[in-house]
């Protein structure tokens, strides 16, 4: 078994609702609010295998608690800090880390310099593992490496690298933010199974990321070939959409860059089934416990909400406070001269906007903002709607 090697550092919830003239509501659907044309997809995380996700996702359960993690192996380090944000995937890393792997397997060698004869690198200009990941379009402030062979799975070769202090300083490094982990099997070397693993950070770049999966097995933890595909994850910043989306890939990765969020804003998470079944999620609430929650096909639910700090630090769904609970208002609409009424009960605590559009993409607000619950019926008078094409209503709701 060959020791692993370390290289230094370097909610709301709304009705939508149906008027054409005179005739009363006649369709009523719990939805969320459509995502605006502004928002894209982000694409830099790249694509991970189960085996590559697997070592993330146990890195970050360490991260966010050590204490929970030294008690799990019976260990009792105290050279990590007690918490930290969850490493976000990088294509290039990813890309930089499987290069090494295969490099270091079918060379037969193990070690952090770039292998001569690489498919991939020059070990002559590009001898460091920072420069295999400059190469691969990786602008970094700082990063590091491990390396390990010889290791039947994922667990095994985390574990590794969790007994080895120069290892266990990379991985709980603060002032990294993403990570890329490679993994290659060559029968023919020593070894067999060759394992990198890149961290590092770029510029202020901060994410909110995590792994979207379900415990098939109960067993508590992420396996390979339990991640969930086609989750759309995006954010409401104080109400409004963020500009930046993710949807995880089939090993359940995902990363939403959040370092243009304000500093003590309000985010929420909204997760969106875009694929064509029901599905069911395991979100981790802490070191051990976790929630499952079942999404209908295109069925939307708020998984909780966070406020970035001055700090720049990544987020995951163990640092959300749980999203409240919000009751759907129904939403009466009728002809009123001059135009369309629009009358729903409210709750204190509560905020409403009542929106209008005639074809589901461009939404019109009814109210300068929004309207506050006081417990009895708020009423809304939409006076632009007579004459105009058939409309479409719906109510935002949101807890202050």
């Amino acid at each position: 078994m060959k020791r692993p090697h370390p290289r230094p550092n370097n909610s709301w919830s709304a009705r939508l609702a149906l008027c054409k003239k005179t005739r009363l509501v006649v369709l009523f659907l719990v939805t969320f609010p459509a995502f605006l044309p502004a928002q894209t997809q982000y694409a830099a995380d790249g694509t991970p295998t189960g085996l590559e996700e697997e070592i993330r996702w146990r890195v970050n359960r360490g991260r966010y608690d050590s204490a929970s993690e030294n008690r799990l192996r019976g260990t009792a380090y105290s050279d990590i800090p007690a918490s930290l944000g969850p490493l976000a995937p990088n294509q290039s890393l990813t890309v930089a880390a499987r290069h090494q792997s295969e490099d270091m397997a079918k060379h037969n060698v193990f070690q952090h310099a770039t292998v001569s004869g690489s498919a991939y690198y020059d070990p002559t200009t590009q001898p460091n593992p920072w420069d295999r990941m400059k190469a691969e379009g990786y602008s970094f402030n700082y990063a590091g490496e491990n390396i390990a062979a010889g290791y039947g799975n994922a667990d095994a070769a985390y574990v590794g690298w969790w007994n080895s202090a120069g290892h266990r300083a990379n991985m709980f490094n603060g002032a990294f933010r993403e990570i890329g982990d490679g993994y290659y099997y060559w029968s023919a070397s020593t070894y067999r199974a060759y394992y990198t693993m890149d961290l590092a950070n770029s510029g202020n770049h901060c994410f909110f990321t995590d792994t979207l999966f379900y415990d098939a097995n109960r067993n508590g933890v992420y396996d390979q070939g339990e991640g969930i595909a086609g989750v759309t994850v995006s954010l409401l910043v104080d109400g409004v959409p963020f500009q930046s989306l993710d949807v995880s890939t089939a090993a359940g990765s995902f990363a939403i860059p959040i370092q243009t969020i304000s500093n003590g804003a309000a985010v929420q998470v909204i997760l969106s089934n875009s694929t064509a079944a029901a599905i069911t999620l395991t979100l981790p609430r802490d070191y051990l416990n976790s929630t499952n929650i079942t999404l209908a096909k295109g069925g939307t639910q708020v998984a909780g909400s966070f406020t970035p700090s001055a700090n720049v630090r990544n987020f995951g769904f163990r640092d959300l406070s749980p999203a409240p609970t919000i009751v759907p208002a129904r939403l009466v609409i009728a002809s009123s001269a001059p135009g369309v009424c629009l009358v729903w009960p409210t709750k204190t605590g509560l905020e409403y906007q009542p929106q209008w559009t005639t074809n589901f993409t461009v939404w019109n607000n009814l109210s300068s903002g929004f309207l506050s619950g006081t417990g009895g019926s708020i009423t809304n008078l939409d006076t632009t709607a007579s004459g105009q094409p058939p409309r479409f209503y719906r109510l935002l709701i949101r807890a202050l």
